[in-house]
């Protein structure tokens, strides 16, 4: 039975991850995907329920053992799962406290720490907002019919010298 709900849950995270990777909305960093694998019912905001449920769910899954603790051989394949998820934003697990056992809080250190991060309002919820970070606003797009040149200010007149009240003061 034991055996049946590790694969039931691997196999979930599993959909659940490619789910958030090919979902990711334009203009959100290839970071934002280790929080929106875990938003369960998919509408944009991951609380902290739905992190800590699928955190839970994720390391039942590689603990194969049951005892709850990665021993190397768990660990090491759990790295290779990330790696292969992942890719270059694969956060590994580390054994931080070198006792041979990588725990829960080792385990979800990296996903508590980035949700702790982007969680601007605190009140326990991460929008996409939240997720996009600090940005430049995006330019207006030309309207329909109009090349994108038009867009631009115009060409500023440089013949005659600039009024000094208008210069900024040189320091």
């Amino acid at each position: 039975m034991r055996a049946i709900a590790v694969i039931f849950a691997a196999t979930t995270a599993a959909v659940t991850a490619a789910y958030a990777v090919e979902r990711l909305p334009v203009g959100l960093p290839a970071s934002a995907a280790l929080l929106l694998r875990y938003d369960a019912n998919h509408d944009g905001i991951i609380t902290r329920d739905e992190m800590e449920a699928g955190l839970k769910a994720d390391f039942a899954a590689a603990d194969t053992n049951g005892d709850g603790c990665l021993d190397p051989v768990e660990t090491r394949a759990e790295n290779r799962r990330r790696l292969a998820r992942d890719g270059a934003q694969a956060s590994p697990l580390v054994d931080w406290n070198l006792d041979g056992c990588v725990d829960f809080r080792e385990f979800a250190n990296t996903v508590h720490s980035y949700f702790d991060l982007v969680d601007k309002k605190k009140d326990g919820r991460v929008t996409l907002i939240e997720l996009r970070g600090p940005s430049m606003p995006i330019a207006p797009r030309p309207a329909p019919g109009k090349p994108a040149d038009s867009a631009k200010s115009p060409p500023q007149d440089t013949s005659q010298p600039a009024n000094s009240a208008t210069r900024p003061p040189a320091y």
